[in-house]
């Protein structure tokens, strides 16, 4: 257990009831200084920081621990925002982005050259990009600015955290702030790449209903 005890968590936590709206006002600074945040994502915890803030990413790398990859999904608060950094993925891309988004699908796309932090980019020149669902996270990544860096709260190849205070359980002071926004355990996001002339699926979650989804890889290929 990386928690000091119940004190220390409850100065750290941060409630989404009755108005999440009224907790932006805590967040929003926290952020702005490039601190780690637990956020409610549309269907589990994610551990959050600005994506341009390497010293946040590296604090996270370290809280997920050894063998996780350095690539982390980019939040996003509308399709404008995506391509500011990314180019536009091909006609079934944006049929797909038309259908699932905003929503709990992430997509891989091709950056923009010289738009995004080099160490945003995988070894590729990728950023994988969602737009949340949730309301709160998109007011919350407009008033910030910046896309914001979300990867599931939990240690490599362990199970996520459903609540605040498990996460509490799991990382301690290593998060500077917990947003409690109940129970989240849903599955991780459906993650499509969208960088070639097809759709390639590499993980499937949490989608929408309507529209159908391309299939995976004919070799079988995942991508974390």
């Amino acid at each position: 257990m990386s928690g000091s005890g119940n004190s220390g968590y409850e100065s750290r936590r941060v409630s989404m009831n009755p108005d999440p709206r009224e907790a932006l006002g805590r967040i929003l600074p926290e952020l702005r200084r490039g601190s780690v945040v637990l956020l409610p994502a549309d269907t589990i915890y994610g551990l959050s920081c600005r994506w341009d803030s390497q010293r946040g990413r590296d604090r996270i790398q370290a809280l997920k621990g050894p063998g996780r990859l350095s690539m982390f999904v980019a939040l996003v608060s509308s399709r404008e925002m995506v391509f500011q950094y990314a180019e536009s993925p091909g006609a079934e891309g944006l049929r797909i982005l038309d259908e699932q988004w905003p929503g709990p699908v992430t997509v891989v796309l091709r950056a923009r050259p010289q738009a995004a932090p080099e160490f945003c980019l995988s070894s590729d020149g990728t950023v994988a990009f969602r737009w949340p669902r949730s309301p709160f996270l998109q007011e919350l990544v407009r008033d910030l600015g910046v896309p914001l860096v979300s990867t599931s709260a939990n240690r490599t190849g362990e199970g996520h955290a459903t609540t605040a205070s498990g996460a509490w359980d799991l990382f301690g002071a290593g998060i500077d702030l917990y947003v409690d926004g109940g129970t989240l355990a849903g599955p991780a996001s459906t993650l499509l790449d969208l960088t070639g002339d097809h759709p390639h699926l590499l993980r499937l979650g949490g989608a929408l209903p309507g529209g159908e989804l391309p299939g995976p890889p004919p070799n079988g290929a995942t991508r974390k």
